[in-house]
């Protein structure tokens, strides 16, 4: 039996009035927190660029529309954007949201490997139709490899890829548990779990897993179950939309206290939280229910 129409008001309301106070909170830390030295900012590489000789806006547009869902948003060289779009009701957003979390999170991966990503190698986890996988080649990275498990998010990669014109990264179609050294070419200089851990059940499986194919570093960013204590909850997921996980079943949500120990399972001590510095940033990060940390692989220098 479900809830009565007055409960769900009142414990809606009730949700509404604690993400009030936790975005007040963190609104609160990050002006207290101004002067706190950061490291330089990373600007994205936006509007993309174009290789000369490239598919012409028509064709762009028309290999765009052929997909009937996007998560991303891109904007490329010419004034050609394109708003996301989902097969579940979602409104359509801009590139406003991916570029608040590529401010957020790569100065603090981009300072860690000594100041550039030139030289590195790159393994997006899930990397849907490309966006940081493409940041990461046009900052430097020697190779980029990016992944899902959804055909259909690869050949958006792909296309993207083929509009800017890079040789140096590869997307192939991969189940995240089909991951392993040996099937990429072996581990990554630098990995990306950016959006995959939720989508996922048993995240101590899935952590060593992405330890497993890392030599430096690892960039974490997950959704979180707001709670005070180390908590693990469980979820069903049906493959709705392409912002589901690929497949239906359980997934287990991770609250804020339990990514520290979940990481201590799996040997990863070395870590740090990334703060937020700025309140240009979504609603999700400045109310607690999403985070990111950067952790540096035992046995590395870092750099």
């Amino acid at each position: 039996m479900g809830l009565h129409p007055k409960k769900k008001q009142t414990r809606r309301l009730l949700q509404v009035l604690s993400e009030a106070r936790r975005r007040h909170r963190n609104l609160r830390h990050i002006a207290r927190d101004r002067d706190v030295p950061r490291p330089p900012p990373v600007a994205p590489v936006w509007p993309l660029p174009r290789r000369p000789g490239g598919p012409s806006d028509e064709e762009i547009r028309a290999a765009f529309t052929s997909h009937d869902a996007w998560h991303y948003a891109f904007e490329f060289e010419g004034d050609l954007c394109f708003s996301s779009s989902h097969r579940t009701p979602l409104p359509a957003r801009g590139p406003r949201r991916p570029l608040q979390r590529f401010r957020h999170l790569m100065p603090w991966l981009v300072q860690a490997v000594g100041g550039s990503l030139a030289g590195k190698r790159v393994l997006d986890i899930a990397c849907n139709s490309g966006f940081w996988s493409i940041q990461c080649a046009l900052l430097g990275a020697r190779e980029v490899v990016g992944f899902d498990a959804r055909p259909e998010l690869v050949e958006q990669a792909k296309l993207v890829r083929s509009i800017v014109g890079l040789e140096h990264v590869d997307f192939r179609v991969l189940d995240f548990w089909a991951m392993r050294p040996e099937a990429l070419g072996g581990p990554f200089d630098v990995v990306l779990n950016l959006g995959i851990l939720y989508h996922l059940p048993n995240p101590i499986e899935v952590l060593a897993r992405t330890r497993a194919m890392a030599r430096e570093w690892i960039l974490l960013d997950t959704a979180l179950y707001v709670a005070k204590g180390a908590v693990l909850r469980v979820e069903w997921e049906e493959p709705l939309d392409i912002h589901y996980a690929a497949a239906a079943g359980v997934i287990m949500r991770p609250s804020r206290r339990s990514i520290p120990l979940l990481l201590r399972h799996v040997g990863l001590g070395d870590w740090m939280e990334i703060p937020l510095c700025t309140p240009d940033m979504p609603p999700d990060y400045l109310t607690d229910r999403r985070a990111s940390w950067l952790i540096r692989v035992p046995g590395s220098d870092g750099g």
